[in-house]
């Protein structure tokens, strides 16, 4: 099968739906098919086209303010498809699927962003506009159930496929882990929190910052690896509640975060909206337990009670006495969980074996 990905996000972009289209696309090629992808050029150093790991990679320059951004990716795609032949086409976020009017090609779309969620908050015109630009797609999928929930009538079939996460990338290694924790200045009684999430309102990262506060547990430190316009509130807010007890590592590329998931102990995912968290997966397959909101994809990837625990969104009290909770817990066999869950559920091979089976089905 013949793919074209639609994205503004890839790497070296950072963000979940970045890392989703990259190792979806990588595995749908290890399963025998055909990816190219459509994204967005970031700089002049880089290629319009070019083919990296087997991918086909194709970029597009965007000129004028963002509401002329969906003509230009629709006529760059149009264009794509006289010398290519697609049996699918797949878009990642709405930005693309604003001006699409391809109608020859059957069209899947996954609805990642909490900014779905935040539209629908706000209904009024959005909810029409919502309406015109989901009767587009043949099929549906979204990482998370609330995502799926669409409070209008589609045509489109609609498919729960969760994110998920090469397992073995992400194997904690003891070498590694020492050397870091020297780096980082973390002794070995003491436990590491790692919060791998961009600082912006959705990711909650603020009330983890408020919940330091509450926090009973003396041996613990936390690492923030992210930027974002919350990040002096953050920073201000750990000086006053955890001096001296934080790291704040600045944004770093993906594959440059992977090491410090062995340095850690445990992953935090303080979200205020989610999917099923590519970087909560990330640390699972690192063998590491987690605290996390009870909202969006959470709870699919922690069950409460095995390999962590759900607390509730924008409740820093609740979130501090779920973190003192897990560390008084047995966080090693909780992390062999998360592992275990991973291998089991959420391996990118078999979320792409149920994106080529919906696929095939709409073809």
């Amino acid at each position: 099968m013949n793919v074209l990905m639609i994205s503004m996000d890839y790497p070296p972009s950072v963000g979940g739906i970045a890392a989703h289209v990259f190792e979806l696309s990588n595995a749908l090629k290890s399963l025998g098919c055909e990816v190219s992808v459509a994204t967005l050029k970031l700089n002049k150093e880089q290629k319009n086209e070019e083919v990296v790991d087997g991918i086909k990679i194709y970029r597009f320059d965007l000129k004028f303010i963002g509401l002329f951004y969906g003509y230009q990716i629709n006529n760059f795609v149009k264009k794509l498809l006289i010398k290519n032949s697609f049996n699918i086409i797949h878009i990642h976020g709405i930005r693309p699927l604003e001006f699409y009017n391809i109608k020859s090609i059957p069209l899947v779309y996954t609805n990642h962003t909490s900014g779905y969620l935040k539209r629908i908050k706000k209904g009024g015109y959005r909810i029409s506009l919502l309406k015109r630009l989901f009767s587009k797609p043949k099929l549906f999928l979204a990482p998370s159930e609330e995502l799926l929930n669409v409070p209008f009538k589609i045509n489109a079939k609609k498919v729960f496929i969760s994110n998920g996460v090469i397992s073995n990338k992400f194997t904690r290694k003891e070498d590694v882990r020492k050397r870091l924790r020297n780096e980082l200045g973390i002794k070995d009684n003491e436990k590491l929190g790692i919060v791998t999430r961009r600082m912006v309102w959705k990711n909650g990262v603020n009330f983890l910052a408020l919940a330091t506060e509450y926090i009973n547990n003396k041996n613990l430190k936390l690492l923030f690896i992210g930027d974002g316009e919350q990040f002096e509130e953050v920073k201000s807010i750990l000086e006053k509640h955890f001096k001296n007890r934080f790291i704040l590592l600045g944004p770093k590329k993906h594959d440059d975060i992977i090491d410090y998931y062995s340095a850690a102990d445990l992953s935090i995912l303080p979200s205020l909206m989610e999917a099923t968290s590519i970087s909560g997966l990330e640390a699972m397959a690192a063998s590491l337990p987690l605290v996390g909101t009870n909202v969006g994809g959470i709870p699919v990837i922690i069950k409460d009670g095995e390999n962590g625990f759900l607390c509730e969104s924008q409740n820093p009290e609740d979130l501090a006495l779920k973190i003192d909770k897990l560390l008084n817990s047995d966080i090693i066999e909780m992390g062999k969980k998360s592992k275990e869950m991973v291998d089991i559920h959420f391996d990118w091979i078999e979320i792409a074996k149920e994106t080529l089976k919906e696929y095939k089905a709409i073809l």
